[in-house]
């Protein structure tokens, strides 16, 4: 799940998306000989997906008509790549190897974005012995987080009680109706430490042990020139949107109505700073690499965890 998918829904929910058709398309009917393809965007509009509006309104997919379509409420994160609808899906990685059959390109999200939120002061993820841990259910990203924390904190699942909360981490945590949550440090971080609350979040382990959102593609295109240019187009616009981040929510502004009132745009200013954070690599600088061992760490956790034949 790419930021916990519907939980950028809390973020920046809205009614509908400008420019776009009804079947959640952009570009799609703009002339072109260049080859089309179809990257698929998870669910409604946001911010977090400035990198492709952007990309799309300044060319900088070059050699390729992009077409952007985010999913239904309803569709499987995969469905419509299998089904020849879409060329690529940006998703989590982790959520690609449990699905199996697909292929990890491009990963725009060097640093994993789950971290677990505490109410109050934490020293460590130990703390999290004898309290509740709000997760969205048992499945996806968040889940498998938890279960990463959970293995570093040298805990196991008895020793917390784990509380499936939907999407409703930040007002779970901030009712007391869980201890912790597990949250991305670019949406429930950024919500909570903007109102004020107090919380404490820390990484789920010390070195990668999962892959967040990245470019996912069938292996038999996994090569292909398009797929390339769409790689080297997600580069070019992360890197635009860190040195112009008002170019970044102008576009993303296109597709997200709401952008028109203060209030959300100012929201929206907080998650691109907390989101292009996570695009840097190690040196600090913006990177679509994939780390071929944090895959190899995630495969063999997934698989140790019962996740992952």
């Amino acid at each position: 799940m790419i930021m916990s998918r519907r939980s950028a829904l809390t973020l920046l929910a809205v009614a509908g998306l400008a420019g776009c058709s009804a079947t959640g398309e952009t570009g799609a009917e703009r002339p072109s000989a260049k080859p089309k393809i179809t990257v698929g965007l998870t669910y409604i509009p946001n911010v977090q997906f400035c990198a492709f509006y952007l990309g799309l309104k300044e060319g900088l997919f070059r050699d390729v008509d992009v077409t952007l379509r985010h999913h239904g409420e309803q569709e499987g994160l995969f469905d419509a790549l299998r089904a020849g609808q879409e060329d690529i899906v940006f998703a989590s990685a982790d959520e690609a190897a449990v699905a199996g059959g697909l292929a990890t390109v491009a990963t725009a999200y060097q640093t994993y974005p789950a971290e677990v939120m505490i109410s109050g002061h934490a020293s460590s993820l130990a703390d999290l012995k004898g309290r509740s841990l709000g997760i969205p259910g048992r499945y996806g990203s968040s889940y498998y987080a938890a279960l990463v924390a959970l293995k570093t904190a040298g805990l196991s699942e008895q020793d917390v009680q784990l509380t499936e909360i939907g999407y409703t981490s930040v007002a779970a945590l901030t009712t007391g109706k869980v201890d912790a949550v597990v949250g991305f440090s670019n949406n429930e971080l950024v919500r909570l430490r903007d109102a004020g609350h107090e919380v404490t979040s820390l990484r789920i382990s010390p070195e990668p042990m999962l892959v967040g959102p990245s470019l996912i593609t069938l292996p038999d295109k996994a090569q292909s020139p398009q797929v390339r240019a769409v790689i080297d187009g997600m580069l070019a616009a992360e890197l635009r949107a860190v040195a112009d981040p008002e170019a970044a929510l102008a576009a993303t502004a296109e597709q997200v109505p709401a952008l028109a009132e203060e209030e959300h745009r100012r929201n929206a200013k907080l998650v691109l700073a907390a989101t292009s954070k996570l695009w840097r690599g190690a040196d600090g600088e913006v990177s679509v690499a994939v780390d071929q061992e944090a895959l190899r760490r995630m495969e063999q956790f997934l698989a140790e965890a019962g996740i992952r034949q």
